[in-house]
């Protein structure tokens, strides 16, 4: 276990670099093959579509199309969630008149159905009959063999999580027949599912991807970091893309579940007032991150509904536990009583958001808020400061990106408060991908993070965040906490794991490796016509296929 959970740091490393450098701006051919079928869809031009076409306004463009090793930004994610199909999903359900993907339940996508050995080792999936990718081709056990010989061969971050609930590798998949694939778990976990029901375990067509497999890119990644046709195992192809302005994407003809519409076309407008003003003038359908300022003059508008929902992401202000003067925890501890909290949550977010109050979000199995134990109290900080030994304070830098507004109001109100205790705040703004490249070797001292854990398990959460070197950005280390990680990552005693997650989060509360900040909310707008968004917190991408104009 513990040389498992060593390995995959440095494997989730190197997913980072390949990654990186994959990525194409190229357009895809959008041909799809002599036997796939064409919907047919009026495509109407600056304008919102018509029945059966949804047009969203989106921040920006996907970059990398490889599901195996996409880029981690939300709308290429969002986008491979459309295109492609996994083995399981999670469940769709109902409550009060909402619809909610549910985190911690699963069903069967590709596979109609699963079993599971008594001793939890052995899982066997059958899939569905007769269902077939995009161009016409079978999906069946040979696909699903191949995508898991390609994940593994890739090496990147979906390896790296596959063999952390327990998959070892290509070999402990085996096809039985052409519908039915056994996957053997060296340790029964509870993880897998949860790591399983995402982009990466996309389901590949061999028959499209191996002519493109060659001694140069023996993956294949090169063509799948910019197309996806012949290849599409969801509920949506791309039909067409231009870089920087739309992408669309038509209906699966061979997709086996249900889609309430028929067109999807994602218009990239980068600047958010120019997103509002569409929406409010019925050009786009839906649009994505309207800014909280602007969100309480909506809430009268008849013409729009807001879908708002609170998420399981943690933002926090992280401080290196290495450099000085964060490597004392009475600083750390002095600088968490400084912060404005509700000021933030009240001026900043506008109230869509809720305070984060362990390391362990609200929404998550375990989640405790007992110990915590951080208020806006600027003389308990200030006698923290004075017993550490800056009764002076001290200078440091705090860097934000300068692509997130909200970073920089959140960074001037820190910035008062901690001038209130004797500590001088210079706010240093960054470009995204730099900032991003300096959060991922762990060399921001004072600096703003927003991370969401796709599983939904509480040791999957904090392992990412308190022990891996991958994403530790605080470079918090605390062994007693270590070792629980290690000891019930893929326990099965859910008492046991209760009580380590109960003891992590109490020592993570005092030694205040962050600032906790807040858990934001999810905001989608609609115009009032659209029916069907579907909330899914266990990774925030909207899936399209329950959306639909009223009477379309």
């Amino acid at each position: 276990m513990k040389a498992r959970l060593r390995i995959l740091s440095l494997l989730f490393i190197v997913s980072l670099v390949l990654a990186a450098c994959g990525g194409s701006s190229s357009t895809p051919s959008t041909s799809s093959g002599d036997t796939q079928e064409t919907a047919t869809v009026s495509n109407q031009e600056g304008g919102a579509g018509g029945d059966g076409t949804l047009v969203i306004a989106i921040p920006n463009d996907v970059q990398n199309l490889d599901p195996t090793l996409s880029s981690g930004d939300i709308m290429t994610q969002e986008v491979l969630t459309a295109v492609y199909s996994f083995l399981v999903d999670f469940e769709l359900t109902e409550r009060d008149g909402q619809l909610f993907g549910d985190p911690d339940s699963f069903v069967g996508n590709v596979a109609e159905s699963y079993e599971i050995s008594e001793d939890g080792t052995k899982i066997t999936f059958h899939l569905r009959e007769g269902i077939k990718f995009s161009n016409g081709d079978p999906i069946n056990a040979e696909a699903v063999k191949f995508t898991y010989d390609r994940i593994f061969g890739q090496n990147g971050v979906t390896a790296a999580l596959t063999r952390m609930a327990a998959v070892d590798g290509p070999d402990s998949i085996k096809v039985i027949d052409d519908t039915t694939v056994e996957f053997t778990l060296s340790t029964p976990n509870n993880l897998l599912f949860g790591n399983m029901a995402q982009f990466g375990h996309a389901i590949l067509n061999p028959n499209v991807v191996k002519p493109h497999m060659t001694n140069d890119d023996p993956w294949a990644h090169e063509w799948l970091s910019a197309n996806t046709t012949g290849t599409e195992s969801g509920p949506y192809m791309i039909e067409s893309r231009e870089p920087g302005n739309q992408i669309v994407l038509v209906r699966n003809p061979y997709y086996w579940g249900e889609v309430k519409n028929e067109k999807v076309i994602l218009k990239i407008i980068p600047d958010a007032s120019s997103r509002l003003a569409q929406l409010r003038a019925g050009a786009v359908d839906i649009a994505y991150d309207i800014p909280t300022k602007d969100l309480a003059a909506l809430e009268g508008d008849s013409s729009l509904t807001i879908h708002r929902n609170t998420t399981r992401a943690v933002t926090y202000i992280g401080m290196n536990n290495e450099v000085e003067p964060f490597n004392n925890k009475l600083v750390r501890q002095a600088i968490s009583y400084a912060v404005p909290y509700q000021t933030i949550i009240d001026q900043v977010l506008n109230g869509y958001g809720i305070q984060l109050t362990s390391v362990i979000p609200d929404g998550t199995a375990t989640h405790t808020d007992e110990f915590f134990v951080y208020k806006e109290d600027l003389a308990k900080a200030k006698e923290l400061l004075d017993q550490a030994g800056y009764p002076n304070g001290f200078q440091t830098t705090m860097t934000i990106p300068n692509d997130n507004a909200e970073a920089k109001e959140i960074a001037v109100w820190v910035q008062s408060n901690l001038r209130q205790i004797g500590v001088e705040v210079t706010i240093q703004e960054m470009p995204g991908a730099a900032f991003n490249e300096q959060l991922q070797r762990r060399e921001h001292a004072f600096f703003l993070h927003t991370w969401i854990s796709i599983n939904n398990d509480p040791f999957y959460h904090v392992y990412w965040l308190l022990r891996s070197d991958c994403c530790n950005y605080a470079r918090y280390q605390n062994d007693e906490v270590n070792q629980l990680i290690d000891q019930y990552m893929l326990s099965t005693d859910a008492d046991a794991r209760e009580q380590a997650s109960l003891d992590i989060q109490r020592m993570a509360v005092e030694d205040a490796p962050w600032i906790f900040l807040y858990q934001p909310d999810k905001v989608v707008v609609t115009r009032s016509d659209v029916e069907g968004y579907a909330f899914y917190s266990a990774d925030r991408y909207v899936r399209y296929t329950t959306l639909h104009k009223t009477g379309s």
